[in-house]
């Protein structure tokens, strides 16, 4: 990456309160706007399962079934998760063990979890980048990253379990840096240790491995030689802290691979145009508005209202375009900012390679290093100065843009709050699911049947009572009979929030059977129908 004479701890405590001084003004405004969303939007599927299985090691209690392939081992009597999916460790669970246990498992506890490990990956990215590239990028690095709204609202749900891998990330560039400074032996272990703990909590996180890897070998292939050659304890070190950390995954890559390679398609019709389309409302900052706007359906996401959005991206665009004039005049400071955009690229087009990366938890991988690259050039050209007029009106420029961007993602962030209050979230993210669930949660005599994806495992960390089923998974073409018993209650979405069309099907069977039966929606804030609950009257 860098040899030490190019790191630059100029004042070293006066930086680091300064640094901690603006970590903490973000962290007070980034709690500011996600104060709303300790109740809206409702728990999504993907977000409860982790938080399900947390809860079940710290009640001691399982209630229902979690998704196919999770594993659980007994630790104590309980059960501790172990992997949520075969590519998908249990990290997050690890993470929210400790505070439900003080807390306890709540949604409100959820969230201000989510908030709070995305605020202490924010902190380890602004240390390293201060060690690395000064006080001054630093804080632009972690303004424009706090409030860029793809890392506020990824981080904040967490959907795509991307606070984990944001964590591991920080944490893996704040131990290399001290490496290269230092030399210490834990610093070494240590960022094998967050790399392996990325990898484990998501298989993905090997395309940012690779590309680092790469860029690391293009740029600083002298650096690593000698590297390899004086401190060959610190390279065993690391890689024993991988192993620790990425030991379970590793395990599972055999099995891993046979699934990709006998998936039914390596690169889906389209895929690499909606990947397209998820990293240009990635940087143009409307992701999230797009996907609350439709309720989580994202096949029509890019269909409706686009909403407010960043400059973000053209900044960076016309940042890189300038930096192509400007890099040979002191290559050794602008190395670091081509091995930064070398890697991004290669990120970038490692999750094009990777099949169904199409979601923007797979487009964030190259998170921070937008952030880094842009900030790190704005500090650039803001020092610049020749005897030109014009030069001398770079640092206004600058200045003008950093202002610019960093009120268009707050007014972008704003917008997206707005909408997810006037509804309350829709459809797939509806708050009227969390009321269903508070309404049921300790009526042991009902049996709740899911008939589609997207309602057990908000169920299981919601309720305590009821009895909970998810038999879509062993649906076949012939749909069974549903109990007629009044204790059952079926729920189903509307045919615009479907994800298999088992629940349609049903829904449509038993409007034409004329059975004796109540058929209830739900509704959002805006009197939209978010899902249905069915349930047989007593004969």
């Amino acid at each position: 990456m860098s040899e030490s004479a190019e790191l630059n701890p100029h004042r070293p405590h006066r930086g680091l309160t300064l640094l901690l001084v603006a970590w903490l003004a973000l962290a007070a405004a980034v709690l500011l706007f996600a104060r709303q969303n300790l109740s809206v939007p409702g728990l999504y599927y993907d977000e409860a399962v982790f938080a399900g299985l947390a809860k079940d090691f710290v009640t001691g209690q399982v209630h229902g079934q979690h998704m196919p392939d999770h594993e659980t081992v007994m630790l104590g009597g309980r059960p501790f998760p172990f992997f949520v999916q075969t590519y998908l460790g249990a990290l997050k669970s690890w993470m929210l063990i400790p505070i439900f246990k003080f807390f306890g498992p709540t949604f409100g506890v959820l969230r201000a979890s989510n908030v709070f490990w995305e605020l202490i990956a924010l902190l380890l990215f602004v240390l390293a980048t201060r060690r690395w590239l000064g006080l001054a990028t630093a804080i632009v690095t972690g303004t424009l990253l706090a409030f860029d709204p793809a890392y506020f609202f990824i981080s904040t749900l967490d959907w795509g379990v991307a606070v984990p891998s944001l964590l591991c990330r920080g944490a893996c560039f704040l131990f290399a840096i001290r490496w290269m400074e230092m030399r210490k032996l834990p610093d070494a272990f240590f960022v094998g240790l967050f790399a392996g703990l990325g990898f484990f909590n998501k298989a993905d996180f090997v395309v940012f491995l690779i590309a680092i890897a790469l860029a690391a070998l293009i740029w600083y292939w002298r650096a690593l030689l000698t590297a390899i050659r004086q401190h060959s304890g610190s390279i065993a070190l690391s890689c024993l802290g991988f192993a620790v950390g990425g030991g379970p995954m590793l395990v599972q890559i055999p099995r891993n691979f046979m699934i990709v390679v006998a998936g039914p398609h390596p690169n889906a019709p389209g895929e690499m145009g909606i990947k397209v389309k998820t990293l240009f409302s990635m940087y143009g900052g409307t992701h999230f508005y797009r996907l609350m706007n439709v309720g989580g359906v994202f096949e029509r996401m890019y269909d409706g209202a686009a909403g407010p959005g960043t400059m973000f991206g053209i900044a960076l665009i016309i940042a890189l375009l300038a930096f192509a004039f400007v890099f040979d005049r002191d290559f050794a400071k602008s190395r670091r900012v081509i091995f930064l955009i070398t890697a991004a690229i290669l990120i970038t087009v490692g999750v094009f390679v990777m099949p169904d990366a199409v979601r923007i938890h797979h487009a964030v991988l190259v998170y921070p290093l937008p952030h880094l690259i842009l900030a790190a050039l704005m500090v650039m050209f803001w020092k610049t100065r020749t005897q030109s007029k014009v030069d001398y009106a770079i640092p206004a420029i600058v200045a003008f843009t950093f202002v610019g961007l960093v009120a268009g993602e707050l007014h972008t962030i704003n917008k997206t709050e707005q909408l997810i209050q006037q509804t309350g979230g829709r459809g797939r993210w509806s708050e009227s699911f969390n009321e269903f669930c508070r309404d049921i949660s300790y009526r042991s005599a009902l049996n709740v049947v899911s008939l589609d994806w997207g309602f057990n495992e908000q169920l299981m960390f919601l309720t305590n009572g009821p009895q909970l089923s998810e038999p879509f998974w062993q649906f076949t073409q012939t749909l069974p009979r549903l109990p007629t018993d009044p204790n059952y209650i079926y729920l189903a979405h509307p045919p615009e929030y479907s994800v298999l069309r088992y629940d349609i099907a049903y829904l449509d069977q038993l409007q034409k059977s004329g059975a004796n039966i109540e058929i209830t929606p739900h509704l959002d804030r805006q009197k939209e129908v978010a899902f249905y609950s069915i349930r047989f009257r007593p004969q």
